[in-house]
């Protein structure tokens, strides 16, 4: 049994080597993805460091670093010196090396001191040494068994860089003049298991170098530029290929000996060699993709190209990561072939390259594998456009009804003993046979055809139902037991093929009028048909190869209805039906039910709740190696053991299917090497699960992202992200995580990689957490050890230590207190009780009342007297009102601004609003002074109270109001007022120092918690300005609160990411002296950005702002000192005000 397991598997491989046209289980990295996508499509070279991390060249964009959910993008400002990244390597010490077009980067430190979310930093000059800065390309660099970098030039050598752990760097140059004159170029590098390092020298020469010394193993017969060795590599076998330019591929069996010529490729200057799976050789290149070779022999064994799935042709580099994935850079982007990518082929009507696709349509309805080893089709798939007929080379026969098939729509295929090909298509059946005496009688259309160069004829059966699945079933049989037979279930007819003859069951044989999708044979050879909406026939008698004739198919007593809901089935809709081990197993849209033939009893249904990942088992097959079940959902494939009633596993387009939806009754077969077909609405896959090993690799886990900003703020708030880095299955890997110091149990395992905590508890003293956190691959293996973070978090302040104390001294106090205060009240009680036993009590009582009565009246008129003299206030106001009104008149006069219009409705909208206020709440006042006095009369202490209330909270509004109209007044005459300060020379640079400080100082005394980061750069040689001094000031105090208010407003709504900056400069332009007010802030609209110096006009909220400070300065500086107030803003980014004044 294994012998034969393993003759399989060998030819299985084979046949995928060799199967050109299939499309790669690939999963695509390009500025497309909707997820991740990358900022610019040509990719140089992918690498994966120690920590786990994988990184990308970009070129053009720089390095990415991806953790499996987020990429970060390294450029220019991280310390890169060109954008044209070719190769990134890492050293013992951790450090991250990357060679570019602008020459070499390493990270400032190495990458371990860059966890939890921390940017990494990148310079081209390390412990004061100048890395090398010209111009590299592809296969220069290196890194070797010790560790050591090793970078390839044109005209120094090669250049060894080296950092001990103290991060102390050593260089050391190793000469390439092997001719006596000068150092050759160098074209290629790669490191060598021995400690050395091999190079490709410009003229052909291979050379080794090994402790620092070198020699010659290799010298072509031409020095032209086409034999330089462009790509250097040693396999496994510590064997030597090399790649020319001009595209031949050398292998040297021995050292000294002549190389051998395995191939000849394209001529390019991008070639690489690579060992990806063991015992073949993978090279690429710029035009021809990827080509695959035995180690050994030297064979090709096939190419992977555009045609196969990947982006480009145009192959930069390909990479194996510690999981066994494959990434491929290339011009386009970068693709990722999972570890197990053997298990899986793929073929889709698609031309990715403008090859003939292998299917007619997408749409695979049915499949059939060859039997035999003389047919000229691997196997033959129905589509709902055509029939294919797929080769071991992976290219197709496409055969349509202009061939000659009844119909295009093909949904049953089966192969009987004597080799014909019978077809079933909604039209009716046909078939394909190689032997003309093999064609049934009846037979029409016949017509002569050509199968891969390999003679054969087509032929239609006429008058037959329109067919919707097949099955082939064994059939009693007196003389031989049993016999197969070919079954092909349609609408309102079945037919059955036995030894070449067709047969027919209708409604004349007891079936109902519908649509017949499956059916099955017991071992007694009885029939059950499962239909679209009638439940399960079932034949009354058994039916035997002897029975099969017009008489009996004729019988309306044939078939009677067996399971149906009308009889207690849970559904009409039956998909699929097989017959198990004694059981009938139905595949339905609800589940996979398992039935009782005798009884028709339900012994079980199946479904999501058992693990299957949906319920719609519309097609499945039973395996002829284990007797599992294939069940084809529209989430993808999975096994399931009918034994142990439990799924196994589960197979998606995330492990290599090329689509998850599940298309037709036909569409899972399974064949006697064990691989499982799957027929999808995208396609066919072929799965082979003796491929398809599990994910052993532990993954990696690292914190991203630790936020303990407001940790210690006392809202005791942490989030945490973290990213298990493992690539195989992105979306299967889960966490677990436990929070030790507040749970001791792990959570149950999620998708979540963020965390977030609030309100941890502590008292008295900070207290210590851990948070742990574990990770789980889709094959279920966890990693190696949780990671940890410790953190402590600091009470409240109101359950700090000293707090506590600070209670109890308050609670002993306010205990002496009450003591003390009933002590002296009970003294005092005793003395009242002595000094006034013999007074009437009903007379006390009296006089009591009068003094109470007389005190009440006496407050309430002072309080009349009160709102009296508020009253007068309110005509104040109002008098303030009609002044201001005519102030507003004379300035709209004197400025003859053309935002007239503008000004008025400002006014209108700024003064009118707080006196419409004050009016309103005046009026109902008097009411309430009326009311009151009537009250008052009537002596109704409850509604005299009340009204004093309601007079209260008047005057507060009135008096609120009023304070706002008297601001929008004194803010309107500072406008309207000519400058009375003298017009002399200004010291410009201490009058900036001296109003900034001002312009912080009251911003801070309005809002405590304010805080922003300013810097001066002030020009010592400005010397003094002409000016109005104390108006010039007011102008730039304004503009520089504009600012204050505006980085502030963008911290509220940004958080504590967000640090606001200032920044003023002045200096001398010309014949003006220029002011800067820089802020970050939240930038000016376009829209508003001509209006922002217009009276009354303001953005901020009602109540915050009288829309004058600018416009103040904006006069200011235009007409009282000739000068110019200039905006320069981007929205969201920040504003500059640009101040300048003639300084001549």
């Amino acid at each position: 049994m294994r012998s034969i397991f393993l003759t399989s598997c060998v030819y299985v491989i084979l046949i995928i080597s060799k199967a050109g046209a299939q499309e790669l289980p690939l999963t695509h990295f390009t500025t497309a993805n909707e997820t991740n996508p990358l900022p610019s499509n040509m990719a140089t070279h992918v690498y994966q460091d120690r920590m786990g991390f994988l990184w990308m060249s970009v070129f053009s964009s720089g390095l990415i670093r991806y953790d499996g959910a987020k990429m970060d993008l390294y450029a220019l400002e991280d310390g890169l010196p060109d954008l044209g990244i070719w190769q990134i390597m890492e050293d013992d010490t951790g450090h991250l090396w990357a060679s570019s077009n602008g020459g070499m980067v390493v990270s400032e430190k190495p990458l371990s001191a860059y966890r939890e979310g921390k940017r990494i930093k990148f310079t081209t000059v390390f412990d004061g040494i100048k890395l090398h800065n010209e111009a590299l390309t592809i296969n220069h660099l290196a890194v070797d068994k010790a560790g050591k970098i090793w970078v390839a030039t044109i005209n120094d050598g090669i250049i060894g860089y080296h950092i001990n752990g103290l991060g102390k760097i050593s260089v050391d140059t190793l000469t390439t003049n092997f001719t006596g004159k000068i150092n050759l170029a160098v074209s290629s590098i790669y490191p060598l298991k021995n400690g050395g390092i091999l190079v490709g020298l410009e003229g052909g020469i291979l050379a080794e170098y090994f402790q620092g010394k070198g020699h010659i193993r290799y010298q072509s017969s031409s020095s032209n530029y086409d034999h330089h060795l462009v790509a250097v590599f040693e396999d496994q076998e510590e064997k030597i290929w090399a790649f020319r330019q001009n595209g031949d591929l050398l292998k040297f069996e021995n050292i000294g000996e002549t190389p051998i010529l395995i191939s000849q490729e394209a001529q390019t200057n991008i070639s690489g060699i690579f060992e990806m799976e063991e015992g073949i050789i993978w090279t690429s290149n710029a035009a021809t993709g990827i080509t695959r070779i035995d180690r050994n022999t030297g064979e090709k064994l096939g190419t992977y190209s555009r045609s196969n799935g990947l982006l480009s042709d145009n192959i930069f580099n390909i990479y194996k990561d510690r999981e066994g994935n494959i990434w491929i850079a290339q011009s386009g982007g970068v693709s990722k072939l999972r570890f197990n990518f053997r298990a899986f082929e793929n073929f889709s009507a698609q031309s990715l390259s403008n090859e003939k696709p292998v299917l007619p349509s997408s749409k695979v309805n049915s499949i059939l594998v060859s039997s035999r080893i003389s047919s000229p089709c691997r196997l033959w798939i129905g589509t709902e456009s055509g029939l294919a007929c797929v080769h071991s080379n992976g290219k197709s026969t496409i055969f349509l009804e202009k061939d000659g098939l009844i119909g295009d729509w093909v949904n049953g295929l089966g192969e009987d003993a004597k080799g014909r090909i019978w077809i079933g298509t909604t039209q009716g059946l046909s078939g394909i046979v190689y032997d003309q005496n093999l064609i049934p009688k009846g037979a029409s259309d016949v017509r002569s055809i050509r199968i891969n160069n390999k003679g054969a004829y087509l032929f239609s059966i006429p008058n037959t139902p329109p067919i919707i699945a097949f099955e082939k079933l064994m059939l009693p049989d007196q003389k031989a037991g049993k016999i197969e037979s070919f079954w092909f279930p349609g609408f309102r007819g079945m037919l059955a093929i036995l030894n070449g003859e067709i047969f027919e069951f209708g409604i004349e044989s007891g079936l109902p009028s519908s649509l017949y999708k499956s059916v099955a044979i017991d071992p007694l050879g009885f029939v059950w048909v499962g239909t679209l909406d009638k439940g399960i026939y079932k034949s009354k008698i058994p039916i035997t190869s002897g029975l099969i004739d017009d008489q009996a198919i004729n019988n309306s007593s044939l078939f009677g209805q067996f399971w149906a809901q009308e009889s207690g089935g849970l559904t009409n809709h039956i998909e699929k039906m097989v017959w198990h081990k004694g059981v009938l197993w139905l595949g339905t849209q609800l589940g996979l039910i398992k039935l009782d033939p005798d009884t028709g009893k339900l012994l079980a249904l199946y479904n999501t709740d058992s693990g299957l990942p949906a319920n719609n088992t519309i097609s499945f097959a039973v395996s002829q190696n284990d007797g599992n079940f294939w069940l084809g959902t529209n989430k993808g494939l999975t096994e399931f053991d009918p034994v142990r009633a439990e799924v196994v596993k589960t197979v998606s387009k995330l492990d290599g299917l090329i689509d998850n939806e599940v298309w037709l009754y036909g569409s899972v077969q399974t064949d006697e090497n064990g691989q499982v077909y799957f027929g999808s609405g995208n396609g066919l896959s072929i799965y082979h699960p003796y491929f398809d090993q599990i994910n052993e690799v532990p993954p990696l886990l690292e914190f991203t992202s630790i936020d303990k900003a407001s940790a210690f703020e006392g809202r005791n708030e942490i989030t945490f992200e973290y990213a298990a880095l493992s690539f195989a299955n992105v979306a299967g890997v889960k966490y677990k995580t436990r929070l030790i110091g507040y749970e001791d149990k792990w959570s149950e395992p999620s998708t979540i990689r963020r965390l977030r905590y609030t309100n941890l508890p502590a008292y008295f003293w900070a207290k210590e957490y851990i948070l742990e956190v574990m990770a789980i691959n889709e094959s279920g293996i966890e990693s190696t050890s949780p990671i940890r973070y410790s953190f402590y978090v600091q009470p409240v302040w109101a359950l700090r230590w000293w707090a506590f104390l600070f209670y109890l001294f308050v609670f002993g106090l306010l205990t002496w207190l009450i003591h003390d205060y009933q002590r002296k009240k009970v003294i005092k009680k005793e003395r009242d009780a002595a000094r006034l036993r013999e007074a009437e009590l009903h007379a006390q009582t009296a006089t009591a009342r009068s003094m109470a009565a007389e005190a009440e009246a006496k407050a309430l008129q002072a309080d009349v007297e009160k709102k009296a003299i508020e009253l007068e206030k309110i005509q104040v106001l109002e008098t303030a009102y009609n002044e201001l009104k005519s102030a507003q008149n004379q300035l709209i006069q004197a400025e003859k601004m053309a935002s007239l219009g503008r000004l008025a409705t400002g006014i209108a909208h700024e003064i009118k609003n707080p006196l419409n206020f004050i009016n309103n709440f005046a009026s109902v006042t008097v009411d309430l002074v009326g009311e009151l006095e009537v009250a008052i009369n009537a002596q109704d202490l409850e509604e005299i109270e009340y009204l004093i209330s309601c007079l209260k909270e008047n005057s507060s509004k009135i008096e609120k109001h009023g304070k706002r109209a008297d601001a929008i007044v004194q803010s309107m005459a500072q406008h309207a007022k000519v400058s009375k300060s003298s017009f002399d020379f200004v010291d410009l640079n201490s009058l900036v120092e001296n109003y900034l400080d001002s312009a912080i100082k009251n911003k801070k005394s309005k809002t405590p918690e304010f805080g922003v980061d300013f810097s001066l750069d002030l020009q010592q040689n400005l010397g003094k300005v002409k000016l109005f001094g104390q108006e010039f000031g007011q102008a730039v105090l304004n503009i520089i609160g504009n600012a204050l208010d505006a980085v502030w407003s963008k911290k509220k709504e940004s958080g504590s990411d967000f640090e606001p900056k200032l920044k003023i400069s002045t200096k001398q332009v010309e014949d003006f002296a220029e002011i800067r007010i820089a802020d970050n802030g939240l930038g000016i609209p376009e829209d508003i950005r001509e209006r922002i110096f217009e009276p009354f006009f303001t953005t901020k909220p009602t109540g915050e702002g009288t829309g004058l400070g600018l416009s103040l300065a904006y006069d200011i500086i235009t007409q009282s000192h000739n000068g110019s107030l200039t905006v320069e803003t981007e929205p969201g980014s920040g504003t500059v005000f640009i101040i300048r004044v003639p300084n001549t």
